[in-house]
């Protein structure tokens, strides 16, 4: 089995697209899988000046630390699955095209957020149902 030379190896649709938002989103994806990597450290710092917070204070104020550490980092995930499902679509051939209807996605949603998935009909009705 010979390659023709003049044949390219694969139609990658990242070439057709351009590069730009490849790294684009790949570069937000470094900064989430980074940002996750980092270990949260509680701080229990007094809020009154330099006076030494109570048991209580000090239990409050880490549980509310880790909460909103849980939350971050939910949030984190979520973006990080949201772009690895944008990079798919363009690896695919689909992107700017709705994951649901297969209508295109306006060009003014995926300027504001390039990992969009929906267009807006579809986006709209499932934000009504919830």
């Amino acid at each position: 089995m010979s390659a023709n030379p003049n044949t390219p190896a694969t139609d990658n649709p990242v070439d057709r697209k351009g590069g730009h938002l490849w790294h684009q989103l790949h570069s937000e994806r470094e900064d989430i899988s980074e940002a996750l990597l980092k270990e949260f450290q509680p701080r229990l710092e007094s809020q009154s000046g330099g006076q030494e917070m109570s048991t209580d204070e000090a239990l409050r104020t880490a549980d509310w630390q880790r909460l909103t550490e849980k939350w971050h980092r939910t949030l984190l995930q979520e973006r990080l699955l949201k772009i690895d499902d944008a990079l798919d679509r363009l690896m695919s051939g689909s992107y700017g095209n709705c994951s649901r209807c297969g209508r295109w996605i306006e060009d003014t949603k995926l300027a504001v957020d390039p990992a969009a998935a929906f267009c807006v009909y579809c986006w709209q009705r499932m934000e009504t149902r919830h």
